[in-house]
């Protein structure tokens, strides 16, 4: 524990050029708490970023894109960038922002670097997330044993609590972490491709003792964008292997049966998505 050091923010985009912007202009608005701002492109062949109007809504703060792999989920453009600052010798806590969220107070990075001081460096912190009209979303919660393993979720009462919540799993649109307190530093795992990756992480994290904690305190907003355009038959297929993988690391063997049985049927009622998913089987391995 110590002082926190202004906060190192990172958005995975995709097709995400005017969320961004907006982004920019809400970073730009802070009065310190910040050190930088990495932007990974997952589209440079068929839709590279414009730093130049980004640049224009950040004022003073540094901009770094990097380029990642077209069409690369999630994980593997944050790793990307937490590559690249563990290889400029960079120690401290890192951000992870979602394109189309928004930070309508302008005091968000200050509000958590008080909170990250009481904190453990092993934290994985997360913060409250609300939609376009307010409502707390279920972005963090609690694991299960049973069939219905994701079923205890953050809500709008959690968000009237007063201190850190203790839980389970954090969604990785507003997730924040120190990689090189971890050994080894901190990583998503590629083997999730679409979604599952970020709970992945916390319970693994969670596993070598690391606390998981919501911060019911801080508040972004989370407008569902442009950020997570993608092909509606190849994000079935590999939200498929991203579940099916995570079935089989995390949840019993009769859930993980169950859960499997269920996704086949559903694909054999619903046509049109069954390629996707018994491709999703296929690839899983």
């Amino acid at each position: 524990m110590g002082t926190a050091s202004p906060l190192v923010v990172v958005s995975v985009a995709y097709h995400s050029q005017s969320s961004l912007a907006s982004l920019a202009a809400d970073l730009g608005r802070h009065q310190g708490g910040l050190a930088r701002w990495i932007v990974v492109d997952q589209a440079p062949g068929s839709a590279p970023l414009d730093p130049g109007p980004l640049r224009r809504h950040l004022g003073s703060l540094p901009l770094l894109v990097l380029q990642g792999e077209q069409g690369g989920g999630f994980g593997a453009g944050c790793n990307r960038a937490l590559d690249y600052l563990q290889q400029t010798g960079y120690t401290g806590w890192v951000w992870l922002l979602n394109p189309d969220t928004s930070l309508p107070q302008g005091d968000e990075a200050q509000q958590l670097l008080e909170a990250l001081v009481d904190l453990t460096d092993q934290a994985v912190v997360g913060t409250a997330v609300q939609d376009a009209t307010g409502t707390i979303e279920p972005s963090a919660g609690w694991l299960d044993q049973g069939l219905n393993f994701r079923r205890r979720k953050v809500s709008s009462a959690d968000s009237l609590r007063r201190e850190p919540v203790r839980l389970d799993w954090l969604s990785g649109c507003s997730l924040l972490l120190q990689p090189a307190a971890h050994q080894p530093p901190a990583r998503f795992d590629s083997r999730f491709p679409l979604y599952y990756e970020d709970m992945d992480l916390c319970l693994r994290l969670a596993q070598q003792g690391a606390p998981v904690l919501w911060l019911p305190q801080v508040v972004v907003s989370h407008q569902k964008g442009e950020g997570s355009v993608t092909p509606s038959s190849r994000r079935i297929e590999l939200s498929t292997i991203s579940y099916l993988r995570f079935l089989r690391r995390h949840c019993p063997p009769w859930v993980r049966q169950l859960r499997q049985l269920r996704l086949l049927l559903s694909a054999l009622l619903r046509p049109r998505r069954a390629g996707a998913i018994w491709r999703g089987f296929k690839r899983a391995g």
